[in-house]
């Protein structure tokens, strides 16, 4: 099998954290990923409502993110996966999201920078701690290994600055995750 996007685009000074997915992870983002392209590229009202997501936001980047969450939790809810694999898989819907809205003429291909990949990821994150929220299905102790499970991959995928800098997910969001206060 083809190494995925997220691992092809890793950029070349990224940090190599030494760690591959395990041939059962490797298998859980094959199975995710084909649910996502139906959900993504599907006939009728699922592929229009990503599509809408991403063309109707005033903020192309934040569209994609919320898109990204919405297509985590809908593939979630018809499969099980590993969390050690939501982040790869969030990147792999990333690309998968922008080069569609490269294609569709709404995003250049130079717009997909370090603070476009941010925002989206960022917001991504937010639509998905906010929609678990709502469905009643967040625990606050699963968030903060979240927070922390997520910060170390970005990190290792050099898409999160190391500890001490900006985080990529908003900052409210990992204090109050931090101090137990959702």
């Amino acid at each position: 099998m083809a190494k995925s996007m997220a691992m092809q685009a890793k950029p070349m000074n990224a940090p190599d954290d030494g760690e591959d997915l395990t041939p059962e992870e490797e298998k859980q983002l094959a199975e995710a990923m084909k649910v996502a392209q139906v959900i993504i590229h599907g006939e009728g009202q699922t592929g229009d409502q990503i599509a809408a997501m991403i063309k109707d936001a005033e903020d192309i980047a934040k569209g994609i993110g919320n898109a990204i969450a919405t297509v985590i939790i809908a593939v979630s809810k018809q499969m099980e996966f590993s969390d050690d694999i939501k982040l790869i898989f969030a990147m792999e819907i990333f690309f998968e999201l922008s080069g569609l809205a490269v294609e569709a003429g709404a995003l250049a291909n130079d717009e997909i920078n370090d603070q476009f990949i941010d925002t989206a990821i960022s917001q991504a994150y937010s639509a998905y701690i906010s929609t678990k929220e709502a469905m009643g299905e967040l625990d606050v102790n699963e968030l903060k290994q979240s927070v922390e499970d997520a910060t170390k991959e970005g990190e290792a995928l050099g898409i999160v600055p190391k500890q001490g800098a900006q985080p990529a997910a908003p900052k409210g969001l990992m204090q109050r995750a931090a101090q137990g206060g959702m």
